[in-house]
């Protein structure tokens, strides 16, 4: 990844979708922040990469197939090549992760009321893990009351030693539980990370709190979530705040601690810092 001596961003967003609102996006010029962008979409792809080719080390670029468009590729509204362009996308862009993809049961197709259908959300996290793992790059994981068939994608890639080598759990919805007892445990536990957003997790802060409780503190970090740049940065102080309350951080230390796992998460060289 390219660096800058200009300036050290005091904040990482690992988790955002900017590129969705591009008349907002002068705010990239004017703060140290570095905003992981993740596509959704496959149509929206170029729109990251132009956004990285823009502002440099300002953006790292994900590029994935979201849970709820798995279904695309059996329409055909995404190309079944889609995986050989994944490739090419971070071959181009060094330092680009997998994202966003994952699992969802809950979601409504707003065209037909209907939940997404779950089979090619599976078969589409299974290829993008895949990926993740050849290319040597991490993964942002969507998942949403499906915990269970989560664990098991992520088992069976385990026991083929074809994890990717950093995943993140972006937004984390699930309970502690489930982090303490199953995804933060034995291998699969090395290569999680915790991703927490004000714009989810702070829907329900008491069960955010026992979460972030539970996770390593090198392990948590902090995004957005967010469409919005102008709403990002007032998002990501916001929950910064909050893990700061949480692990009785202070301000200054909670920034510290969550742009070293940022670094570490996105195998940023602390000595060549952006």
């Amino acid at each position: 990844m390219e660096i800058s001596n200009k300036t050290t961003p005091c904040i990482y967003d690992a988790h955002c979708h900017i590129h969705e609102t591009p008349d907002n996006l002068n705010v990239l010029e004017k703060e140290t922040v570095v905003f992981c962008v993740q596509a959704t979409k496959y149509t929206d792809w170029n729109d990251v990469a132009r956004l990285k080719d823009q502002h440099g080390w300002r953006v790292i670029p994900a590029f994935g197939v979201h849970p709820w468009f798995a279904g695309r590729v059996q329409t055909g509204e995404i190309p079944s090549e889609w995986h050989t362009k994944l490739r090419q996308m971070l071959e181009l862009y060094g330092g680009g992760i997998v994202g966003e993809c994952g699992l969802d049961k809950v979601a409504k197709d707003p065209e037909t009321g209907k939940a997404y259908p779950f089979a090619p959300q599976i078969q589409l996290l299974k290829k993008q893990l895949l990926i993740a793992h050849e290319m040597g790059v991490p993964i942002s994981l969507h998942c949403v009351r499906a915990f269970g068939t989560l664990f098991e994608v992520l088992k069976e890639a385990e026991s083929k030693g074809t994890l990717p080598p950093r995943i993140m759990l972006h937004s984390y919805s699930g309970s502690p539980d489930m982090l303490k007892q199953v995804l933060l445990k034995g291998k699969l536990g090395k290569h999680v990370y915790v991703s927490v957003s004000w714009f989810v997790n702070g829907r329900n802060t008491l069960k955010s709190k026992e979460c972030i409780a539970a996770v390593p503190e090198c392990r948590l970090l902090v995004e957005s979530d967010l469409h919005d740049a102008k709403e990002a940065l007032p998002a990501l102080e916001r929950i910064i705040g909050f893990v700061a309350e949480v692990r009785g951080w202070t301000l200054q230390e909670a920034r510290s601690k969550l742009m070293a796992n940022s670094r570490a998460f996105f195998n940023i060289d602390s000595r060549n810092s952006i």
